[in-house]
């Protein structure tokens, strides 16, 4: 069994000790990502011992606080085994600057001109770190790279906005107004009042699905919420994008479904009626269709990974056979790979869409989902320059990308403990501030072509409680107001 060590600062932040269960071991497969592996992980006092079943250099990505960011998954650069511990602070904080030197150097290749001060500021950290890695005391060491770190983000925070601000206007100046799809997901009709603040904020309509609602017995279908938000949207001018059609979240499967656990045949052929059967019915309405999401995650009917990969196969070629000119999309649950820790986990999200695609799948686009909040789904919170190289990683795939976000105002903002949660408490207003930032991002990414926010209304936020763009009083959230620009700024009519 392989392992690293690492020695932890005294006194350990309180949002650290909390946080620190959820370190993992990561590997590199490909595509520049960092994958998690199967990990073990023994917290004492002063160290953090990490094992899994081989020996191997890698990666470590551990969750710890960065005032004033919240706690963040950071990665360091790649270690090797070693008997003798690692100071963790010394590691986070030169994983982190490398990151932000290299990517640096890697945008300003393109043309992307960096403010003087910012190439001082980046200088001096390194400086910085050079300093702690020499210090003479352990105490000294950790301040230092803890100075180090809390710097290099606020940096690399800069960086991607500089990025984000020049990729927009040499957007505008090639395309005008760009043609990204941007919706909110939403499972009823939209009319009145409603659909008019929604139209302020979007230029298309993301109609949802949820296969327990729409067949609630093994032979009975109820099309009745559905035709009514797709008609809705229609006669708004909106084009739409339906689905996902099947999702292996245990609240989106009927009851009478589970009867089959884990029988392949029969769970596929009834999921593949209800794809034809939808398809069939609105396909003259849709071109766009979310064909299945959360297939490379754990679900709830007991399918093995390559199970899954296997069903997912099955849909895609059904949803084809009915008509070859729509557009299928598959969804990937977190694209950065958080649930390979686990060991019933096998396939990486790059790795599940590039095997559908390989197996001669056609997929019109691979929507990455990002989602913070108390999910078995959510990924650990990450800063916005993982989240561009994150969308750089998946647009090597070859298909187009589409993004959906999600992110609570109320109740937990990951699954990591509550107490590791300082200093960002799930409000309107931090929810505001991450779903403007990473949306804005989104759109200024070129292989980007459709962004969704996952929920309209709290009534519909399923997978990620409480994160609704309106409340469950219909009261909308600060974050409506952000959407409402990014399209009056960057967006045309569709």
């Amino acid at each position: 069994m392989g392992f690293m060590s690492f020695r932890l600062p005294n006194p350990l932040p309180p949002a650290a000790r909390a946080a620190l269960p959820a370190s993992v071991l990561a590997a590199s497969r490909g595509y520049d990502d960092c994958t998690p592996v199967p990990t073990q992980v023994d917290l004492t006092d002063n160290e953090l011992t990490l094992r899994r079943s081989h020996d191997e250099s890698g990666y470590v990505i551990v969750p710890w606080p960065v005032e004033p960011f919240g706690t963040l998954a950071v990665t360091t650069t790649t270690l090797r085994e070693r008997e003798e511990p690692y100071r963790l602070l010394i590691e986070l904080a030169r994983g982190k600057l490398n990151q932000v030197r290299l990517q640096t150097a890697g945008w300003q290749d393109i043309g992307m001109i960096t403010a003087a001060e910012y190439d001082q500021a980046l200088a001096a950290a390194t400086r910085l770190l050079g300093r702690a890695i020499h210090a003479a005391t352990a105490a000294e060491a950790d301040e230092l790279a803890g100075s180090v770190l809390q710097e290099v983000y606020r940096l690399a925070d800069q960086l991607t906005h500089t990025y984000i601000e020049q990729l927009l206007a040499t957007r505008h100046d090639e395309e005008g107004l760009l043609d990204t799809w941007f919706a909110a997901r939403h499972r009823h009709e939209l009319s009145g009042s409603a659909l008019e603040r929604y139209t302020q904020c979007f230029n298309a309509a993301s109609v949802g699905l949820r296969w327990r609602d729409v067949q609630p017995q093994e032979s009975q279908y109820d099309w009745t919420q559905p035709d009514a938000a797709v008609a809705a949207a229609a006669a708004a001018g909106l084009p739409i994008t339906l689905g996902p059609l099947i999702d292996l979240d245990a609240g989106a499967i009927p009851a009478w479904a589970r009867n089959w656990e884990a029988d392949l045949p029969t769970l596929a052929a009834y999921m593949c009626d209800y794809v034809e059967t939808a398809i069939h019915r609105y396909k003259h309405q849709v071109q766009r269709w979310i064909i299945c999401a959360g297939f490379n995650h754990a679900d709830a009917l007991g399918l093995i990974d390559d199970d899954r990969l296997r069903l997912a196969y099955r849909l895609f070629e059904a949803a084809t056979q009915i008509d070859s000119h729509l557009d299928l999309i598959l969804s990937v649950a977190q694209p950065w790979g958080d649930y390979l820790r686990s060991d019933d986990q096998t396939i990486a999200p790059l790795t599940f869409p590039d095997d559908l695609v390989r197996a001669g799948i056609r997929l019109a686009a691979v929507e990455v989902e990002i989602r913070l909040g108390a999910s078995s789904r959510a990924s650990l919170p990450r800063d916005l320059l993982d989240t561009a190289r994150l969308l750089d990683v998946f647009g090597r795939l070859g298909p187009p990308l589409e993004v959906v976000l999600s992110v609570p105002s109320a109740g937990a903002i990951s699954p990591l403990p509550a107490a590791a949660e300082w200093p960002l408490p799930p409000t309107p207003d931090h929810q505001a501030r991450w779903g403007a930032a990473v949306a804005t991002l989104a759109l200024a990414w070129p292989r980007v072509r459709s962004l969704t926010w996952d929920s309209w209304s709290d009534t519909d936020a399923d997978l990620t409680p409480h994160s609704g763009l309106l409340d469950a009083t219909g009261r909308p959230q600060p974050l409506l107001t952000h959407f409402a620009n990014l399209r009056a700024e960057h967006l045309r009519d569709l």
